[in-house]
């Protein structure tokens, strides 16, 4: 009697695979997370965080086409953009390199009469100008101007509202010899491989707040500006450099009267030139929050960013921007958060991506292709997948969930369960090269 034919057992429901695979993949990234995060891992933890950074830039450069999401919070503060451009400073100012601190005063003191929230002024006001008096064959002024003394004077006057600063002195006095609203908060940002800015800095213990936070606080009554001594602690090491301290910038463009493209910008901004304030009979509306900087060519701060070359102003307003729409404060997700997140979106892509792989395989052979595809397209299909959650999660959260490690955690775990050792060896060589 002939042996009854093998028959091969029943292969596991498509779902207990995807369990499995994602499961895996999950503890792999979380692996592969504290090895960014620790760097204990030496080249390997590097190249790892370079793909972050990659991964992130990628995200960032696509939302920055578009417009921000999320409209004005009912309650919130609009903010104030009060932008010194090309034409304020070729109708009023003497120099192209150091605004008139005369012009400075008279500006700050028509935005006063708004009352507004909160004031951050993004220039220089360490040193002297000794600029001349705005008259013809004027002399220049030593140690301090007209101009310098008159900005001296409001701003040792106490106001109603806060005036930040980006330097601890004004005129190389302390700020703590002043006795108005001035209040030191500092201009830096987090730069990540690259000496690219991607992240906003969290202030830390005994330093000044950040420009951005000061800011957002401000815009809900809630800032107070430190002791001047508790302000000389030394920072952590890099702390302006690792992504541990700070959270994502979502950018934008700023539209300045130096732009020419096409408006593509956050609801809660408005731009206004300096000019129509000084000239033109402009007035603020009151509680706002103002921010004053430069965007003429002259006087450009420019940083390499995850979207390219943006001055510093530019930076401030993206951050200030990115912490009122997004109402979270600056702390971290919980990992567990990430890994459920994590766990949630790899499960979906491997149950989604074969399916719509057949779909499109079979669309295509109706339409008269011969060749033998196979799963073709389920690698791209479950990449983009992943692509697409990264990105809503950052339109829509503001916070920033990695995609590459994602990807290689899935490609490790499947070579793992399939007991493909040589694969693992060779495939982990392969993405170290690709990634960095």
């Amino acid at each position: 009697m002939p042996a009854a034919p093998e028959v091969d057992p029943p292969s596991p429901p498509r779902w207990h695979q995807a369990l499995r695979e994602s499961g895996l993949a999950v503890l792999i990234f979380c692996l592969l997370s504290w090895a960014v995060t620790s760097g204990q891992l030496g080249w390997f933890s590097d190249t790892l965080a370079d793909a972050q950074d990659k991964a992130y830039d990628a995200l960032a450069k696509l939302e920055y086409n578009f417009s921000s999401p999320h409209p004005l919070a009912p309650g919130a503060r609009p903010v104030v953009f009060v932008d010194i451009d090309e034409a304020t400073v070729k109708a009023d100012n003497p120099s192209p390199y150091l605004f008139h601190r005369g012009l400075l005063t008279q500006l700050l003191q028509q935005i006063g009469n708004s009352q507004p929230r909160v004031v951050y002024i993004d220039l220089n006001l360490s040193f002297p100008s000794q600029e001349p008096t705005l008259l013809p064959g004027a002399a220049v002024r030593t140690p301090r101007s007209a101009g310098d003394q008159a900005l001296y004077r409001y701003l040792d006057t106490p106001h109603g509202f806060p005036l930040l600063l980006s330097q601890p002195v004004l005129f190389e006095q302390p700020l703590s010899a002043l006795h108005g609203s001035v209040c030191w908060v500092t201009p830096s940002v987090v730069t990540d491989s690259g000496a690219t800015v991607r992240r906003i800095p969290r202030r830390w213990q005994g330093g000044p707040y950040p420009a951005a936070e000061a800011l957002f606080l401000a815009a809900q009554g809630q800032f107070r500006c430190p002791a001047t001594t508790a302000q000389r602690a030394a920072p952590p090491k890099n702390i302006y450099r690792t992504a541990i301290y700070g959270e994502p910038i979502v950018f934008h463009r700023i539209q300045t009267g130096n732009a020419t493209d096409t408006i593509r910008d956050w609801p809660a901004l408005s731009v206004v030139s300096a000019d129509d304030l000084l000239h033109n009979g402009l007035s603020l509306e009151p509680d706002v929050v103002v921010l004053v900087g430069r965007t003429d060519h002259a006087g450009l701060d420019m940083h390499n960013t995850a979207v390219g070359l943006l001055p510093g102003i530019d930076l401030h307003l993206n951050a200030l921007l990115t912490l009122m729409a997004y109402h979270h404060a600056l702390l971290p997700l919980n990992p567990l958060i990430s890994a459920l997140y994590a766990f949630l979106v790899m499960m979906f892509a491997l149950l989604v991506a074969p399916v719509l792989s057949s779909l499109l395989t079979r669309r295509l052979e109706r339409w008269g292709l011969r060749q033998e595809l196979g799963n073709l397209f389920e690698h791209p299909i479950m990449w983009s997948l992943l692509y697409l959650a990264a990105f809503l999660a950052y339109r829509y959260s503001g916070r920033f969930l990695d995609f590459a490690l994602p990807i290689v955690s899935l490609e490790l775990g499947r070579l793992i369960l399939h007991h493909q050792t040589g694969k693992l060896v060779n495939r982990t060589l392969k993405m170290s090269k690709l990634l960095g």
